[in-house]
C-alpha cells in the first residue's frame, strides 16, 4: 500500500499477530456470510464516498487502494478463527441457500473451504501497484521481496534458488513499464498529443488530419452569470504564437513565463488580480460568474479575454504567464469561485513584433494571394480588415467536422494543409479558420495569435446558468488592437458551427451530467466550514459506535470459548514428547489445529514441507508409542525422537 504506509504496517501486524496469541474465537459458516454482507457494504460505501469525493477517473484506484483494509474483516474471521480457511458458500446467497434447504430436508452437501489470505496478498499487490507512490525506486524491490516472502512461506523453494528467478522477474517488469512508457511517449508525439494533458507551450491541432472531428460530451465546467448580465461568450484556456506544420507552439517557454498573481485582500478574502495594479478596478465595479468544475494540478482556468480577478477558489497556487494563460493548483479536486471581467486591461503581454507577426514560409504564398484577393494591406484599418476577414470566412467558406485534407507533414513542392484549405476545399473546423486568420492578420501588419478554450452556448434551462462541455472547445483569435493598447478576441469561424455540437443530449449522457452535478455539489457542500464538523462528527460517531458493537461481541465471545475449553478439556496426566517442541513453528506454516483435530495428523500436513517426509513419519510413529505404549518408554526411542524433532526443526527453520 504505497499510498499508505502506516495503514499497510498496520494491517500486517494484524495479521501477523495469529502466531503471537492463543486468543481464537468460533466463527461458524453463519457468522462468515454475516461478515461478508458486512465487508459488501462497507467496499460499496467506501466507492460512492471515494467517487464523490474526488476525481471520478482516479475512483476506482483510490478504491483499489483501499481495498485491503476493506477485506480485513474476512482475513480477522480466517486468522483468529479456529479453521484456517473459509467456507466458499459463505460468499454466495444462493449458495447459502441451497444448503440450508439441502440440511432441512436431511440431505448433506460438501463444503469446499479456501485460503482467503490468498485473495488479500492478491489485492495488496494491486493496491501497492495503483498508488501514486509506486513509481518511486523501492515499489519494485518492495514487491519482490513480499513476493519472494509468500513463495518461501508457502515452501515453493528455498531462499537462494528463488533469488535469480525473482531477479528474472524484476528485469522482466521493468523492461515492460519502460517499453509502455517509450511506446506512449511515440505514440504521442507522432499524433500531436501530450501525454501529460494541456501544455502551455503546445497546442496540437487535426490540421492535415482526415476524419471526423471527435469531442467528449462530459461538463467540464458550469458557470453561474451573475446579477442578470450576460456572461462572455469566449472562455479560453490558452495562446500560441508560433505556427509550424500542424501544431501551435510558443516561442518563448511558458513554463518558465509563469508567475504567481498579486493577491489582494478585499472583504476577509483573497483577491486574485489578472489585470495591472495601475488599472485596478474594484470587484464591486466589475460584471461576474460563478465558475465551478473539476480540476488538477496545473489545470487551465476557461477565462474571458479580458478577465480583471478571481476571487474564493480554494487553491494552494495560481499562475499566469505573458500570454495570459492562468494554471491553478486546488487544493481539493472540484473548485468553485467568482470570475469578474471587462477589464480595462488585458491579462497578457503587449505583442513582440518578431514572433507576432512571423508566417511560415511554407504558407506565405497563398495567405498572400488571400489578402489581395481581399484588398487587405498593411495600410487597412484594423476595424477593416477583420470585417473583411469575417465575410469572407462566412459566406465563401463552409463548416464541417469531416476534414478530408490530408497533409500533416510538409512535404517540399507539395501544398500545405491551410494552403489547400484557402485554395481548394475551403470546409474545415474552427482550428483551421483560426489559423489562416491568424496568418492573414500578420500579413496585414496586425499581430495576432492562435487561442483556444471553448465557447459559452448551452444554457442549463433546468439549474441556470450555462453548460461547459468538451463538445463546446473552440478556437479563435486574439488579435492586437494598438489603437486600444489591449488584445481583442476575434472569431473567424462561421457562426453555423454552434448547430453541429448543440441540440438535446441523450438520456445516457443526461445521466451521467446529473450525476457528475450529484458529486462535485455534494464535494462543496461536505467541505464547506459549516458542514465539515458536522459530518466529521457523524461519520466518526457511526464508526466509533459499530468498532464498539464489534469489539463487544469479540470480547465476550472469547471468553465463553475459553469457559468452554476449561469444562470440556482433559484432565487426566499429559505426556510430552520431543515432537511438541515443533507446535509452535508448525503453527506458522500450517495455522490453528481445526476443533477434535489430533496432533499427529495435523503435524503431518507438514509433509510437503520436508525434504524427505520419511523423517516426520518415523517421528510421529515413536511420538505415538511414546504417548500412548502401556510398556514403559526406552531411553533409545526418547533420544531417536529427540534427534529427528531437531532434524525436523532445522528443516523448517531453513525453508
Amino acid at each position: 500500500m504505497t499510498d499508505r504506509p502506516l495503514l499497510g504496517l498496520v494491517l500486517a501486524l494484524v495479521v501477523e499477530a495469529r502466531h503471537w496469541t492463543r486468543v481464537r474465537w468460533d466463527f461458524d459458516d453463519d457468522t462468515c456470510g454475516r461478515v461478508w454482507q458486512f465487508t459488501t457494504v462497507g467496499i460499496v460505501l467506501a466507492a460512492v464516498l471515494i467517487w464523490l469525493d474526488g476525481n471520478r477517473y482516479t475512483a476506482l484506484p483510490n478504491t483499489l487502494s483501499w481495498l485491503p483494509a476493506l477485506l480485513m474483516p474476512m482475513q480477522f474471521v480466517q486468522s483468529y478463527g479456529l479453521r484456517d480457511a473459509l467456507p466458499l458458500n459463505a460468499f454466495s446467497f444462493v449458495a447459502k441457500r441451497r444448503r440450508a434447504r439441502k440440511l432441512r430436508h436431511g440431505l448433506s452437501e460438501e463444503i469446499t473451504f479456501f485460503n482467503f489470505g490468498n485473495v488479500l496478498f492478491t489485492t495488496t499487490l494491486v493496491a501497492a501497484a495503483v498508488g501514486r507512490k509506486s513509481d518511486i525506486w523501492l515499489f519494485l524491490p518492495g514487491l519482490l521481496i513480499l513476493g519472494g516472502w509468500m513463495l518461501r512461506h508457502l515452501g515453493c523453494g528455498r531462499l537462494l534458488p528463488l533469488i535469480p528467478v525473482l531477479a528474472v522477474a524484476g528485469l522482466l517488469g521493468l523492461t515492460g513499464r519502460f517499453a509502455l512508457e517509450k511506446a506512449e511517449s511515440l505514440l504521442g508525439h507522432a499524433a500531436g498529443y501530450q501525454s501529460g494533458g494541456f501544455d502551455p507551450n503546445h497546442a496540437a491541432t487535426l490540421i492535415g488530419t482526415a476524419g471526423t472531428v471527435r469531442q467528449s460530451a462530459d461538463i467540464l465546467w458550469r458557470l453561474q452569470p451573475g446579477e442578470k448580465k450576460p456572461p462572455p461568450r469566449l472562455l479560453r484556456t490558452g495562446t500560441f504564437n508560433s505556427f509550424l506544420g500542424s501544431n501551435w507552439r510558443n516561442q518563448r517557454l511558458a513554463n518558465e513565463d509563469f508567475k504567481d498573481l498579486d493577491t489582494r485582500l478585499i472583504d476577509g478574502g483573497a483577491y486574485y488580480m489578472l489585470q495591472d495594479s495601475a488599472a485596478f478596478q474594484a470587484p464591486s465595479a466589475l460584471p461576474y460568474f460563478r465558475l465551478r468544475g473539476t480540476a488538477a494540478a496545473e489545470t487551465p482556468l476557461p477565462l474571458p479575454g479580458d478577465s480583471a480577478g478571481l476571487s474564493g477558489f480554494e487553491l494552494d497556487g495560481i499562475e499566469r504567464n505573458s500570454f495570459g494563460t492562468v494554471r491553478v493548483f486546488p487544493k481539493h479536486p472540484v473548485i468553485d469561485g467568482t470570475v469578474f471581467w471587462k477589464s480595462a486591461s488585458n491579462p497578457e503581454s503587449p505583442p513582440i513584433e518578431e514572433e507576432d507577426l512571423k508566417i511560415p514560409i511554407a504558407e506565405r504564398e497563398a495567405i498572400r494571394r488571400s489578402n489581395e484577393q481581399l484588398g487587405i494591406t498593411r495600410e487597412t484599418p484594423l476595424g477593416d480588415q477583420l470585417a473583411r476577414l469575417r465575410s469572407y470566412f462566412h459566406k465563401d467558406f463552409r463548416y464541417t467536422r469531416q476534414l478530408t485534407i490530408r497533409q500533416p507533414f510538409y512535404r517540399a513542392g507539395a501544398p500545405t494543409a491551410i494552403n489547400l484549405f484557402l485554395t481548394r476545399s475551403r470546409a474545415g473546423h474552427c482550428e483551421y479558420f483560426a489559423t489562416a486568420a491568424v496568418l492573414m492578420l500578420r500579413d496585414g501588419g496586425i499581430p495576432a495569435r492562435y487561442a483556444t478554450g471553448y465557447t459559452l452556448m448551452e444554457r442549463d434551462v433546468k439549474h441556470g446558468g450555462y453548460i461547459i462541455r468538451g463538445t463546446h472547445g473552440h478556437a479563435w483569435c486574439r488579435v492586437w488592437d494598438a489603437a486600444a493598447g489591449r488584445w481583442i478576441d476575434f472569431d473567424p469561424t462561421p457562426p453555423d458551427w454552434l448547430a453541429g455540437v448543440s441540440g438535446q443530449p441523450p438520456w445516457n449522457q443526461r445521466l451521467d451530467d446529473n450525476v457528475k452535478r450529484l458529486r462535485e455539489d455534494f464535494f462543496l457542500w461536505r467541505n464547506r466550514p459549516a458542514n465539515r464538523l458536522a459530518a466529521t462528527l457523524v461519520m466518526l460517531g457511526v464508526g466509533l459506535g459499530l468498532a464498539g458493537y464489534v469489539a463487544r461481541r469479540l470480547w465476550y465471545s472469547k471468553r465463553r470459548l475459553a469457559a468452554q475449553g476449561r469444562a470440556a478439556g482433559y484432565t487426566g496426566a499429559i505426556v510430552r514428547t520431543p515432537l511438541h517442541e515443533l507446535e509452535t513453528r508448525a503453527r506458522k506454516r500450517l495455522g490453528e489445529r481445526r476443533p477434535g483435530e489430533p496432533f499427529t495428523r495435523w503435524l503431518a500436513r507438514l509433509r510437503p514441507v520436508f525434504s524427505n517426509s520419511t523423517t516426520l513419519d518415523e517421528a510421529i510413529a515413536l511420538h505415538q508409542r511414546l504417548r500412548f505404549d502401556p510398556a514403559p518408554p526406552r531411553a533409545s526411542d526418547q533420544e531417536r525422537l529427540a534427534q529427528l524433532a531437531a532434524e525436523l526443526e532445522a528443516e523448517l527453520k531453513r525453508s
